[in-house]
């Protein structure tokens, strides 16, 4: 354990190696686009150098994914104001509905061919409520205790229905 390991909180580091498990999930998606790609283009022409171009790729894609992965992060999660790693976490989430609007649209679907409806046309009635809500979101450092919080909004369908009717 280094010095700087050392001087992390326990909830810095859980705080860093959540950071690093996502850091080797990406590594390993990155390492399994590469060697499906690889796989696929060497298929026909080197069968069996593909087993060599993926052990040697399947390294540097693995760190192309997981480097970025935790650099990016890792830049959140060090406070703005000191400058501590892995100390900024969300302590806060907030939403507010702002607006909720009925909404409908008919859409014409088919015609039928046979059958009790031959010749009418199939319309599909869509009704939902569109829900706008804005979100607060609050992040807290642990060192310092500085507080930040960001905004968005949020819009979600609910209530969605939908009937098919046929017309003439």
């Amino acid at each position: 354990m280094s010095a700087d390991e050392a001087a992390l909180s326990a909830e810095q580091v859980a705080h860093r190696n959540r950071i690093h498990a996502y850091g080797l999930v990406a590594g390993t998606m990155a390492v399994i686009a590469v060697a499906a790609i690889l796989w696929f283009w060497l298929a026909r022409d080197y069968p069996v150098l593909r087993y060599v171009f993926i052990a040697g790729a399947a390294p540097f894609a693995w760190y192309a994914g997981r480097l970025p992965m935790e650099a990016w992060l890792a830049a959140d999660a060090r406070c703005a104001a000191c400058g501590a790693p892995y100390a900024v976490s969300e302590t806060g989430r907030e939403e507010t509905l702002v607006a909720a609007t009925p909404r409908r649209r008919e859409s014409v679907v088919g015609r039928s061919i046979s059958g009790p409806n031959e010749g009418k046309t199939l319309v599909r009635k869509e009704s939902w409520t569109e829900e706008r809500y804005q979100v607060v979101v609050t992040r807290a450092c642990s060192e310092c205790g500085d507080v930040r919080s960001t905004q968005s909004v949020r819009t979600i369908q609910a209530n969605r229905t939908s009937d098919d009717v046929y017309r003439r």
